[in-house]
């Protein structure tokens, strides 16, 4: 029986020694399998080289709070993490708002990782489409099997079209940091309210101001400086989501350029509390008369210092200095050529005042009517007629007459050609009887006057009354082409430059100590140039010739495109990318494990290696503690 028993017990401990080291061959099998990192290959993903692109925000919008600091520097924690856990011979495309030379470019982990290092706050605004274009023009010219796109941004709507349409085959991750809602006020723009400033007389500002959060501000101020003075301060309180429209004025002494700055004082978001304007206030408005010398004209102009009268005959027009002047008349043409009415088409589309005064023969402006569409001369008519006066609460003459005298005088208009209706035109002055001395005609920015009589005295009393000297003053000083005092940087098309001297065409702008050089252009009278990516700067710049002479200024804001804080949403974020796979995920560290353990092209089994290592130990245990030998 002992000899039975002895080998029945050296039986179970060979058995408990055989279930142990299978344990413990089956644990360190599994450990060696997980750090091999198997993955199961995706459906649809081919084998071979795979594109990694990073894209990190680095927008203003980027320098709200979160609820663990600065989203953009937690958001270059998260690309280094991502980077770092990515296999030491990978390349990665790295992108920023920017769109700096090195997108382009395939980087190594270490390179990548120090290119995140530099990154700083820009004041691009984030422009998803031109980001996801940059990858698939480098996926799209590489022989790439594969591609992951990981973008961390706040992916704030910002009225920028973000959807592009990209290659089916990239696959989108975003990672999305969540800022702390904060109240935020912004100037968001400025203009004049008047086209013309003049020396000795108040300039007048309108000022939008926008509060981008919910709650009302019930107290605040807006600065004014000019030339680096200030010359005044308007309170406002303003509710949530709304904007409001400031009054500010300031009386030049002198003409020339003024340099301007509005400012609020807002925190923490403070980009957008500053607004740079210039301004030139000329020394006169120039005025050019085609035709006939008119002593009614002349005198209206000449003796007045505030204008600048010039006289031309129609065949003696230097066509190219037409953009100079702010008003034009054309007094007692018989025709007008269809190459003026060519230049005068360009002239009131860019924002001029064109007036037609015909001639005592009936007028042939049916190039003036093609290129214009004004209004035929037609038959001239007897007539025996006061302008009504009515026609004097026109806003046409809006604070001309403090108040309308009772039975006031008006000319009396003896004859006058008929002027055929048009759909963009409206009366100014007419007859008793409904017949339009006076219209308007709208044309692209500016506007077209015509008179439906010449100044003679055979055809009225017209050029004796006050009325003539207020209506020609009201067409000058109305003129549609308003100075743009400011613009936003990297402000895509040509800026033009007003009322500059010589022919200097190579220009560079210059503020404080830096001197950018910029592209420009002479042609057709008209000097303009071109921003670049090297001005990223806010603020007040001379554009200065090469002689180093300041010819002009130009105020430059940063774009009021981030102020809103709008951002997507995870759905819609999808719905801009249909075509492509799609994942959003909020830009956490658990996120981008997750994402750095799909980058291998599937999905990864090295947990569920660890774990059955894990099980077969505890199982290891278990025996040696419960099975008896």
């Amino acid at each position: 029986m002992l000899k039975h028993i002895q080998t029945e017990s050296k039986k179970t401990r060979q058995i408990k020694k055989w279930l142990v080291l299978a344990t413990r061959i089956l644990a360190i099998s599994a450990l060696v399998f997980a750090f091999a990192r198997p993955y199961i290959p995706l459906n649809g993903v081919s084998q071979g080289a795979n594109l990694v692109s990073v894209y990190l925000d680095n927008s203003q919008s980027m320098n709200a709070e979160g609820e663990d600091g600065q989203l953009f520097e937690n958001s270059k924690n998260l690309a280094r993490e991502l980077i770092g856990n990515l296999p030491p011979e990978s390349k990665v495309q790295i992108i920023d708002n920017t769109l700096s030379p090195f997108s382009n470019k395939l980087q190594s982990t270490s390179n990548a990782i120090k290119i995140i290092d530099d990154m700083d706050i820009t004041f691009h605004p984030n422009d998803l489409s031109k980001v996801l274009q940059r990858v698939n023009n480098v996926y799209v010219s590489n022989d790439f099997s594969s591609q992951q796109t990981i973008a961390i941004s706040d992916f704030q709507n910002n009225g920028l079209p973000q959807s592009a349409l990209i290659d089916s085959n990239i696959q989108l991750n975003f990672l999305q940091v969540e800022p702390v809602k904060l109240q935020n006020l912004s100037i968001d723009s400025a203009w004049l309210s008047e086209p013309i400033s003049r020396a000795g007389e108040p300039v007048k500002l309108k000022v939008r101001v926008v509060n981008n959060g919910t709650d009302r501000v019930e107290s605040s101020s807006m600065v004014l400086k000019i030339n680096e003075v200030q010359q005044g301060i308007e309170s406002f309180s303003l509710d949530g989501n709304s904007e409001l429209i400031l009054d500010v004025a300031f009386t030049p002494s002198t003409a020339g350029w003024i340099e301007g700055e509005l400012s609020i004082d807002d925190v923490p978001v403070v980009f957008d509390n500053n607004y740079y304007f210039t301004i030139l206030v000329k020394k006169s408005i120039n005025v050019l008369q085609v035709g006939s010398a008119s002593n009614e004209i002349r005198k209206i102009f000449e003796n007045d210092a505030s204008f600048n009268l010039k006289s031309t005959s129609s065949s003696s027009i230097d066509f190219g200095s037409l953009e100079s002047y702010d008003f034009i008349v054309l007094n007692g043409l018989s025709e007008i050529t269809s190459g003026l009415a060519e230049q005068l088409k360009q002239f009131v589309s860019k924002g001029g005042n064109l007036l037609v005064i015909p001639s005592e023969k009936k007028p042939d402006y049916s190039f003036l009517e093609t290129a214009l569409g004004t209004r035929a001369y037609g038959s001239l008519q007897q007539k025996d007629l006061s302008i009504r006066s009515a026609d004097l609460k026109h806003p046409f003459f809006k604070g001309v007459y403090s108040s309308i005298p009772r039975n006031i005088l008006l000319p009396k208009i003896a004859k006058c050609y008929e002027l055929s209706p048009a759909s963009n035109s409206q009366n100014i002055l007419q007859l008793k009887d409904g017949t339009a001395v006076l219209s308007k005609t709208f044309s692209g920015q500016g506007a077209v006057y015509q008179f439906a009589l010449p100044l003679n005295k055979s055809f009225s009393n017209f050029s004796n009354h006050e009325l003539l000297v207020l209506t020609m003053l009201n067409m000058s000083f109305s003129t549609s082409n308003k100075q743009q005092i400011a613009y936003n940087l990297f402000h895509p098309s040509a800026i033009n430059v007003s009322y500059f001297s010589g022919s200097e065409s190579n220009l560079s702008l210059q503020k404080d100590d830096n001197n950018i050089f910029v592209e420009s252009s002479l042609g057709g009278g008209r000097l303009k140039f071109w921003l670049n990516e090297t001005i990223s700067d806010a603020g007040l710049y001379d554009i200065v010739n090469t002689a180093g002479d300041s010819i002009a200024k130009v105020a430059l804001n940063n774009t009021r495109l981030e102020s809103k804080q709008d951002y997507f949403e995870s759905e819609e974020l999808k719905g801009l990318f249909p075509y492509n796979q799609v994942v959003t995920s909020s830009a956490v560290s658990a996120s981008v494990k997750n994402i750095t353990s799909s980058l291998a092209s599937g999905k990864a089994l090295w947990k569920i290696f660890i774990l059955l290592s894990l099980i077969f130990l505890l199982m290891e245990i278990l025996l040696l503690r419960f099975l008896k030998s």
